[in-house]
């Protein structure tokens, strides 16, 4: 994924590419550099289409008082009710629920890693944000095994996660450019490329011959940012 790759275009217009389920559309969205948001709605409308089954939920909630009863009722819960929480029909209630666990932080790492199985996508979609936003390089491993999961939109929020956590998962993610499944051996030196940790060099110059294309591509497309900014030592 080049987070570079709309740079300069307007803002991209998330609702009308969901509706009209433009699924190249929202992947270049989530390239969108001027605006963290942006990405992160077009990795959840992603997780939507690609989940034919799931309700159709509402992005923003504007009532106030609404928002406001969710931040009391989320305030009393425990750990595994918050996790619960993530797969609410109501946004507010998730978004709580979400900011409320990163707020715990550490301590919450373990049980979020093991919602990363929940059957439903949007538990593993808000999960996947979350680890990103705690930075606990325990998170690492499991979101790489997200990178192939059948959900679309909760591999692009592994993605972000896993470069958010960024330098300290660098040899972890090292390891999996070696991995048996071409997505995960992709994403990963996509993530590598955007991380910008020297490490990554050698490792992604050996995947200029992998069997995959779309590896050899990706690879290739980190190493050329390698040559634009100075990686980090």
């Amino acid at each position: 994924m080049d987070f570079k790759l709309i740079l300069g275009l307007g803002k991209p217009d998330i609702k009308k590419m969901e509706k009209e389920k433009d699924i190249k559309g929202l992947i270049r969205a989530m390239g969108y550099d001027n605006d963290e948001s942006i990405r992160k709605e077009a990795a959840f409308a992603l997780g939507k289409i690609t989940d034919s089954q799931s309700p159709i939920y509402t992005i923003r909630n504007e009532n106030t008082e609404l928002k406001d009863t969710s931040k009391d009722s989320i305030g009393n819960l425990t750990v595994e009710q918050l996790i619960n929480s993530l797969k609410d029909e109501n946004w507010s209630i998730r978004m709580n629920a979400a900011k409320t666990l990163v707020e715990i932080g550490e301590t919450t790492v373990e049980k979020l890693i093991n919602s990363l199985k929940d059957e439903n996508w949007q538990v593993r979609w808000h999960t996947a944000e979350i680890l990103g936003e705690i930075g606990d390089v325990r998170g690492v491993k499991p979101l790489i095994n997200l990178l192939n999961d059948k959900n679309n939109g909760v591999q692009s929020n592994s993605v972000i996660a896993l470069v958010k956590i960024g330098n300290p998962g660098v040899e972890i993610l090292i390891d999996n450019l070696n991995s048996n499944e071409w997505q995960i051996r992709e994403h990963t030196a996509e993530i590598l490329g955007e991380i910008g940790d020297v490490r990554g060099i050698v490792p992604l110059t050996r995947s200029l011959n992998d069997e995959s294309d779309d590896v050899r591509m990706a690879a290739k497309a980190s190493l050329e940012k390698s040559n634009n900014k100075e990686w980090m030592l």
